[in-house]
């Protein structure tokens, strides 16, 4: 993924994200939490790069453009695991393969206030699995579960939906799903 179409990502992140908070309180009666999109953190995303291969290019090209992600107003919530925990998590192996209705080899990167996980396929340009709860045996997701499926056919894509969400939650107040 290129840096500078990530660069903008994060700023059109940003714009949208404060057009969906900016008369929260009027709409919904009690202030915001903080909604952050930040900076990357330059030495966690170099952890990722001591995690390779088993970390994709794209997630490593992700976090060198972007650092936290916290969006607990959007919708039920979302929230773009930190560089450091994505490294610590695929390290220890908590949950590194999906299977059931989907199988393949994952790095799970983000989650939503209601316990799904979205998990990047690890073969360059794969899909991005949408985990909902369930179990998790020895690092390894297992589902039947209809909602495990395919959020997006790759990163990028995955991506520009979080980004138009968070536009349609700002615009109508309905979130929209991953």
């Amino acid at each position: 993924m290129d840096p500078g179409r990530l660069e903008t990502w994060r700023e059109d992140l940003r714009k949208a994200v404060a057009s969906a908070v900016q008369d929260f309180e009027d709409r919904y009666g009690y202030p915001p939490d903080e909604n952050v999109v930040s900076e990357p953190d330059t030495i966690a995303a170099e952890q990722l790069a001591v995690v390779r291969p088993a970390i994709p290019d794209d997630l490593v090209n992700l976090y060198a453009a972007v650092g936290v992600v916290d969006l607990p107003d959007i919708g039920n919530g979302f929230f773009l695991h930190t560089a450091s925990h994505v490294a610590h998590a695929q390290e220890a192996r908590n949950l590194w393969h999906v299977r059931g209705r989907h199988d393949a080899d994952v790095v799970v990167f983000a989650s939503d206030g209601g316990g799904t996980q979205y998990a990047l396929a690890t073969p360059p340009g794969s899909a991005v699995y949408r985990l909902p709860p369930d179990l998790v045996l020895d690092g390894i997701y297992t589902s039947e579960d209809p909602r495990f499926d395919v959020a997006a056919p790759d990163l990028s894509t995955f991506l520009d939906r979080l980004l138009q969400a968070v536009k349609t939650f700002a615009a109508s107040s309905t979130p929209a799903s991953l």
